[in-house]
């Protein structure tokens, strides 16, 4: 005899993409279970949402709260190679685009997000780890561990919904994990206080600035008073420096004009912490009566800050499907979400290729710009890149190369090609 259910949806994973899927699925009158292995708030990063996420956000009840929260708001995104700068303001995008979105402490985010899905009526565990999932042809029984208590129980669900991030839960236990295609890099970073930020609009603008050896830099500006400000260069690169991972990353700053300007005055008021080899790619995003969603699927770089916007497509496109499977309907996960998915994950990845060979500085720093090229790299800037209307959507690789090629004949002959960025 076949078990009774004990949650229509079992979500794994609290951060933005379960909290998401979570409070829709409860709104849409279904019974679904997070279960989240550690306990809010925690510090992630991930801290620059796009435009596009607002848009996500609104959609699923979200956004008024997260409006109120009196986030930093961020209206562009700034790109500094020594003396070269160029601003992208998200207002100058496609119409329809959303104008700003925001720089968010993700511990104080994920945890707002979280207590949302709550109220929405979602069925939040802290500190429950999934051990094993056993899926049948009516669902899967997915095995349980609430960690303080080191005690197993079982759920019956008709659907799991694997958010968990960097976790990585059904990718590990299904044997889904593959090689990525990015090089191998590390991410540093910490928070510091005392940076010396632009006024009035441009205080909430992300910086991203070129080291003149290897990597870049990231500036990202809370309303709390303190900077996120991090490094992202090549592995060898990193570990043929010497010192703290503190005293290195410092060191950097001091090297590239911009951030030390910035940070002339600036004191640390955090740990610093490395990720190396953060890439990743799945064989597959859906299976039977499972779905993988943001991080737990495919993960590029931070540098165009993708990350929480895929987070938030994913689960947005996700939690509507699975309400439309448990209502009975036909679902074609492999048209209606895998290419969708796929696709932005896609456009993501052209424009992370371009950076990495310094082709995008090509067209960032080009001292002629074609009004309506800035648009449409603005527009993909802020997340929207599912929108068919951008040729940069619709075949990223070709229409990037022909931009490249077209600002190449404008330009002046300052800008010299320089080596790929990490090599």
């Amino acid at each position: 005899m076949a078990r009774a259910t004990d949650a229509d949806v079992t979500i794994i994973g609290a951060g933005p993409a379960g909290s998401l899927a979570g409070a829709t699925l409860s709104r849409a009158g279904r019974s679904v279970v997070c279960l989240e292995r550690g306990h809010f708030p925690r510090h992630v990063i991930g801290e620059s949402l796009l435009p596009r996420c607002n848009a996500l956000l609104d959609t699923a009840g979200l956004l008024r709260s997260v409006e109120a929260r009196g986030y930093m708001i961020k209206r562009g995104a700034v790109f500094l190679r020594g003396e070269d700068r160029e601003r992208f303001d998200f207002g100058e995008a496609l119409p329809g685009d959303r104008p700003s979105t925001f720089q968010v402490p993700r511990d104080d985010f994920d945890q707002l997000l979280a207590l949302e899905a709550r109220r929405a009526g979602l069925d939040l565990r802290f500190g429950h780890s999934v051990e094993a999932v056993d899926f049948d042809r009516g669902g899967a029984v997915v095995r349980i561990r609430d960690v303080e208590e080191d005690r197993p129980y079982d759920i019956r669900t008709r659907f799991v919904l694997d958010c968990s991030g960097f976790g990585r839960v059904l990718p590990r236990l299904l044997d889904l994990e593959q090689p990525a295609p990015l090089p191998r890099r590390v991410s540093c970073f910490t928070q510091v206080e005392g940076d010396a930020r632009p006024e009035g609009d441009l205080e909430g603008d992300i910086w991203i600035c070129i080291h003149p050896v290897n990597g870049w830099i990231w500036i990202i500006p809370f309303s709390n008073g303190r900077t996120s400000v991090g490094m992202v260069c090549d592995s060898e690169h990193w570990e043929q420096m010497e010192g703290s991972n503190r005293s290195r990353l410092l060191r950097r700053f001091g090297e590239e004009p911009n951030t030390a300007r910035r940070l002339t005055n600036a004191v640390p008021v955090a740990q610093t912490r490395c990720i190396e080899g953060y890439s990743r790619q799945v064989k597959a995003l859906h299976g039977d009566s499972w779905a993988l969603v943001g991080n737990a699927s495919d993960f590029l770089d931070p540098v165009f800050s993708s990350g929480v916007t895929l987070a938030l497509e994913s689960a947005t496109l996700a939690s509507g499907l699975v309400e439309r499977a448990l209502r009975g309907e036909g679902v074609r996960w492999d048209l209606e979400y895998d290419r969708t998915i796929r696709n932005a994950v896609g456009v993501f990845l052209v424009f992370v290729e371009a950076w990495y060979r310094r082709d995008l500085e090509t067209v960032f720093f080009a001292s002629t710009k074609l009004p309506r090229m800035k648009r449409l790299i603005t527009s993909i800037l802020g997340g929207h890149v599912l929108r068919q209307d951008n040729p940069l959507v619709d075949d990223a690789r070709s229409a990037l190369r022909d931009l490249s090629e077209a600002v190449s004949s404008l330009r002046a002959p300052s800008s010299a090609r320089r080596p790929e960025m990490g090599r």
